[in-house]
């Protein structure tokens, strides 16, 4: 049998592409306007290289097409065929999507890059609060993607209840898991009982008291450098990384009082630096992961996570900390890969979240105080006598703190940990808010930046008010919008913890110093305009001088 030829005409090229425009068009229309394939995207690059070599074998075999006629026809044929794709996409989502209602830019209907181009800077918080000042409390900001501001909407898609589910966001960093990453909500919760142990009000005690320790030594380090300029953002990570250590890991970093370790927070912080920009995409980190330079911070942070745990489970300690209880249950395990991953996620998550968040609230803490001296008049006119000799104050007198939890509580208002908030994806069924209905399959986030500056929620929202959490409550509109901690089973798991921790170094600052204010120079702006959001935030330098008291 004679083998199968074609002509090379021009003509047959161009009939020949467009019957594979058409396959093109034919497959999003049947295949994949169904489902969700980004997060597998990597596969069908994988799946279109390996088709596209095919096709080019085919067309050298079974055609009398010489190899450079295959190459062109090859080409001819794949293009046509994305082209044919691509269009029929770009179609249905300008005109058709079941999200073409809501408003928002142009161009996001199209593609998630346009989100991830215009927060290439990681600043998605300062972009999203810009979007929804522009289209309102919801704005469409991919193809699948809505922000809401709407504070009704967070017992519909966070609560315990809510029948919405963790992103595919969330796997961004498979195989590892945590507690946080975790999409399954039975495994979650039952991860979160097992975790919850390490935070009972008995072991808060413990904490407290070594809590204590630290806030002694960050006092004698500044001290040192009393009347001159320093790096608070530095110096608030090396405190919490130092009380990290100790509560989470049995070990002290000792980075208050050498630079031995001060290169791990550094580490972090380049680990995360690719999450912000591909926060949209998240099907792109796990392409970047697999190129051998580009997640090259990111295995480095895993790396040095992984010889902590190794260390952890090899050490003896006579004190619990964080890790104890999933260091007993890892143990008890087979310890399979996937137990392993466990462990290693949330002693990942514990390093994380026990660090990197408080020290970047007590960097802004402290910028509102030094910008405000009437906020440290006030916070000693209330601690001096509740305290009197005691170097911390008792739980019965936590209460009566007023200024000082709320000092507390506006800067996590101004400055949320995690600003762009927690994305889930709607049911089949979609979810209904203030009226608006969102339809199923779709990723809702809720940024918390965005919703805590929102003015219907908060009265002069750009403001450092304390006051509006215990003496001016009609300064807050809407109690529900404080979304700092996330709510539920989904609540931060080390809120209490984190809360203790930024009093007690409040509580030994005041009893040493006398004010903050700004290094010659310093006005703040890059710590608010420049500060990173790779979902946590990176702070930017803040300068400050702290002075002693006479």
């Amino acid at each position: 049998m004679a083998p199968f030829t074609f002509d090379t005409s021009r003509a047959t090229l161009l009939q020949g592409s467009a019957v594979f425009a058409v396959v093109g068009i034919a497959s999003h229309l049947v295949y994949f306007i169904r489902g969700d394939h980004n997060r597998f995207a990597y596969r069908w690059i994988s799946r279109l290289l390996a088709s596209t070599a095919l096709l080019f074998v085919v067309i050298l075999h079974f055609t009398h097409y010489n190899f450079i006629a295959s190459l062109i026809a090859t080409a001819c044929f794949s293009t046509s065929y994305l082209t044919g794709l691509y269009t029929s996409i770009s179609i249905y989502r300008l005109f058709f999507h079941r999200l073409r209602a809501f408003p928002g830019p142009f161009s996001a209907r199209l593609s998630n890059f346009y989100h991830a181009y215009i927060i290439r800077r990681s600043d998605n918080h300062l972009v999203i609060q810009k979007l929804h000042q522009k289209y309102g409390p919801i704005v469409r900001t991919g193809p699948s993607n809505l922000s809401v501001i709407d504070p009704a909407a967070i017992r519909i898609v966070l609560s315990n209840e809510s029948r919405c589910i963790k992103s595919p966001w969330y796997e961004r960093s498979l195989p590892v898991v945590n507690l946080h990453t975790v999409r399954d909500k039975k495994t979650h919760d039952a991860r979160r009982k097992l975790f919850s142990k390490a935070f009972s009000p008995g072991a808060l005690a413990d904490y407290e008291e070594r809590v204590v320790v630290h806030c002694e030594e960050f006092v004698r380090q500044m001290r040192n450098m009393a009347g001159k300029p320093f790096d608070a953002a530095d110096w608030f990570k090396y405190f919490a990384f130092d009380v990290m250590g100790d509560l989470g890991l049995g070990k002290s970093f000792n980075m208050l009082t050498s630079p031995t370790n001060r290169w791990i927070p550094t580490l972090l912080e380049t680990s995360m630096a690719d999450v912000g920009p591909t926060t949209p995409i998240p099907w792109i980190a796990s392409i970047l992961h697999r190129l051998p330079r580009a997640g090259t911070h990111s295995r480095a942070w895993l790396e040095f996570v992984g010889s902590q745990v190794q260390e952890r489970i090899e050490k003896h300690i006579e004190r619990p900390d964080i890790l104890s209880h999933l260091i007993a249950a890892y143990n008890a395990t087979n310890k399979t890969p996937t137990d392993y991953q466990w462990l290693r996620g949330d002693t990942r998550l514990t390093i994380v979240g026990g660090s990197d968040t408080t020290a970047a609230t007590l960097t802004f803490l402290f910028y509102y105080l030094a910008r405000d001296p009437e906020q440290v008049r006030k916070l000693r006119s209330e601690l001096e006598p509740l305290l009197g000799n005691k170097t911390r104050l008792d739980q019965k007198d936590v209460a009566k703190a007023q200024h000082l939890n709320g000092v507390i509580h506006e800067a996590l208002r101004l400055h949320p940990a995690i600003p762009s908030g927690f994305p889930r994806l709607t049911p089949p069924e979609g979810i209904t808010v203030s009226g608006t209905y969102i339809p199923g399959d779709t990723v809702v986030v809720l940024p918390v930046y965005a919703m805590q500056r929102d003015p219907a929620n908060y009265e002069r929202p750009d403001e450092f008010v304390p006051e509006r959490w215990y003496s001016r409550p009609e300064m807050i509109r809407n109690r529900e919008a404080f979304l700092t901690w996330n709510i539920g089973m989904n609540g931060c798991i080390g809120r209490a913890l984190a809360i203790m921790e930024m009093r007690d170094l409040l509580v030994h600052w005041i009893q040493n110093f006398e004010s903050v204010s700004l290094a010659p120079g310093e006005d703040g702006s890059r710590l608010l305009l420049e500060t990173k959001d790779h979902f946590t935030v990176g702070v930017q330098p803040l300068h400050l001088v702290f002075h002693s008291k006479k």
